[in-house]
């Protein structure tokens, strides 16, 4: 069930690329290394310093594997993990953008296709944090149910 979210991602990259005059072409300037980077520095050591990259490495185990929980405790922790991790990815995002959304206003002195070239690569960090929030959203959902299951076992 987990790969329909990401098999939902795909479809939509592949719609939004098909629907476009250039094609799957256009797709390209959503292509943005340097804010991918920008979120993995910024959440990555936010999620460390909260003490949460053990339970982050629980919470995928508990869904994605075969893994069972031993405790009700520890299945609050993973999913407390993947929602804080849904909330920093958006909020790092957020942030990225708007520092490359300032840059531009600030720098600009071009023509206005430069301003939309840069208007575009100045939220592909937003973009990619709502795709990490998208993908996660299942992961969250079931950690949920377990808890429910969890409970209701005892």
């Amino acid at each position: 069930m987990y790969l329909l979210a990401i098999l939902g991602v795909i479809l939509f990259v592949v719609l939004v690329g098909g629907v476009t005059e250039m094609g799957f072409a256009s797709l390209s300037s959503c292509i943005d290394v340097t804010s991918l980077l920008l979120i993995l520095v910024i959440v990555i050591p936010v999620m460390a310093s909260m003490g949460m990259l053990k339970d982050l490495n629980h919470a995928f185990r508990l869904t994605l594997g075969k893994w069972k929980a031993d405790s009700l405790p520890e299945l609050k922790r993973a999913k407390m993990a993947i929602t804080y991790l849904i909330r920093c990815s958006l909020l790092a995002g957020t942030a990225g953008a708007l520092v490359g959304v300032i840059q531009i206003l600030y720098f600009f002195r071009a023509n206005i296709q430069s301003m939309m070239a840069g208007l575009a690569v100045a939220i592909c960090p937003l973009l990619y944090a709502f795709v990490i929030a998208i993908v996660l959203l299942p992961i969250e959902a079931r950690l949920e149910i377990k808890i429910s299951e969890f409970m209701e076992s005892e």
